[in-house]
């Protein structure tokens, strides 16, 4: 780069070659193996590089999410060789965006509504994502019938518009010159330029305000997306046995493929939450005419479908589901003395609770209860009461006449630890939070008493509930 002038001298877009194997970021650790975390996030943002690309990491997951689902489905070794090219064009379109100084766009995946992206005309003429500068998730549809793109190959109407603003030839009059770009500004609050970086997207739990900025997500209906998506791991799951599984090979692939799938649902499920609590933006300055206000709460019917989707796929009693005799086939290949230190029989439970912690971590955070709270006063319908009456129905409900499965133990214990710690006196909640709080604790509590619980186990589980409310109302 000349330091006087700008211009690009040289640049390289080196790529690995793991970028395009199956090698698991983390997988040594069941738990987390193939899925990021807020403590992930967090560890990213201490690092006070506001510049930090990782669209590699994330592409590469979601390369290895459809070479699995390729492979499980029989889907030919043609189509994964245009896949992968996608995913690497995809790949260097937008490290060039970066050379060039775009920056990160994590509004450009709302562009298309899901019948969009099913289909081919429209898709292949308009493209995905406004911009390459996204973090989208792979365009892999339920139905093989509706496949249109996996990724973008070629810059979007967002790229074309700022390369114009930044690249364009400089007029000789100053005045003029700021005339032209103004002009060309003026068109930021098109459709198909709608922008939010880094610094506005809901990644991590408690952070930001607009769903439709968010990574990992497609369409202009994230819930419905993710909801089909989550159709797709659940359709895949119990052809992977069989795929992986062969003589003079390890276990070690069928681990990876079974990481990469639930990883996939979790990221889904998570994104699910970003509705609940949320605000649309709008920068637009008043002389652009727009539509929408600054500052419009996510309508109460998207909320309530997204809290509806989290209540079937993260909550449930089928959630998560997993052929039994998968389990005890998913051994790591062994290097070494690489179970030196620890032991290596599958954490199930640890990895779905972990999932299930990663949407309880924003659906009560103190940011995204206040704001609820907040936004009634414009024009938020869906009021703190009715959500978190809908959660703890979702957690609780299902199960309140039969025996309560170890994986909904699990979450039933976390979600009411959590509610004793909105209610304790270290609590940064709002008062209205921690009134609510109480509120689903007494339920919790009365419900408890009058279930059925035919199991010992079952038995055990409700009274340990009964007693950890007790100790937190007592104290």
């Amino acid at each position: 780069m000349n330091p006087r002038t700008g211009q690009i001298l040289g640049a390289d877009i080196m790529l690995e070659f793991t970028a395009i194997t199956g090698r698991l970021w983390r997988s040594e650790v069941f738990e987390l193996a193939a899925f990021e975390t807020d403590a992930d996030y967090a560890a990213m943002a201490e690092m006070g590089d506001h510049h930090l690309c990782t669209a590699g990491n994330h592409l590469h997951h979601s390369l290895m999410f459809g070479l699995h689902s390729m492979r499980a489905m029989n889907v030919d070794q043609a189509a994964e060789k245009e896949f992968v090219k996608q995913t690497l064009y995809r790949l260097v379109l937008h490290e060039v965006g970066h050379t060039l100084g775009l920056m990160h766009n994590m509004r450009a995946s709302t562009m298309q509504s899901m019948e969009n992206v099913k289909n081919k005309a429209i898709i292949d003429e308009e493209g995905l994502c406004n911009t390459v500068m996204e973090y989208p998730s792979i365009n892999y549809p339920l139905n093989p019938d509706e496949k249109t793109l996996w990724y973008d190959v070629k810059p979007g109407p967002y790229d074309h518009w700022a390369i114009e603003y930044a690249y364009s030839p400089a007029l000789a009059d100053p005045a003029a010159e700021e005339a032209r770009l103004q002009k060309i500004l003026s068109r930021s609050n098109e459709p198909n330029l709608m922008f939010g970086n880094d610094a506005d997207d809901m990644r991590s739990s408690g952070k930001g305000i607009d769903p439709d900025v968010n990574i990992y997500d497609l369409t202009d209906d994230p819930v419905a997306y993710a909801s089909e998506r989550c159709e797709l791991v659940n359709k895949v799951m119990p052809n992977i046995k069989d795929k992986y599984i062969e003589d003079g090979k390890s276990y070690h692939e069928l681990r990876n493929a079974y990481f990469v799938l639930t990883g996939e649902y979790g990221n889904q499920i998570r994104i699910m939450t970003r509705q609940i609590g949320g605000v649309h933006l709008d920068r637009a300055y008043p002389e652009q005419k727009s539509e929408n206000m600054p500052y419009t709460p996510v309508a109460e019917s998207d909320q309530k479908a997204a809290m509806e989707a989290l209540a079937k796929y993260a909550f449930s009693p089928e959630a998560f589901a997993t052929p039994d005799d998968l389990y005890n086939y998913l051994q790591q290949q062994r290097r070494g003395f690489n179970h030196f230190s620890s032991n290596e029989d599958p954490r199930i439970h640890n990895r779905i609770l972990t999932m299930q912690k990663a949407c309880l971590d924003q659906l009560l955070h103190r940011n995204v209860m206040l704001r609820i709270v907040d936004s009634e006063v414009y024009g938020n319908t869906y009021t703190l009461d009715e959500v978190m009456t809908d959660l703890t129905n979702a957690i609780f409900q299902a199960d309140l006449r039969t025996n309560v499965t170890s994986t909904r133990q699990n979450l039933q214990v976390e979600y009411t630890k959590r509610l004793t710690k909105i209610l304790g006196e270290k609590s940064k909640h709002d008062h209205v939070s921690k009134s609510m709080a109480l509120y689903e604790l007494n339920r919790i509590r009365k419900n408890m008493r009058s279930a059925t619980s035919p199991s010992t186990l079952t038995k055990a589980h409700r009274q340990h509930i009964i007693k950890m409310i007790d100790d937190a109302l007592e104290a």
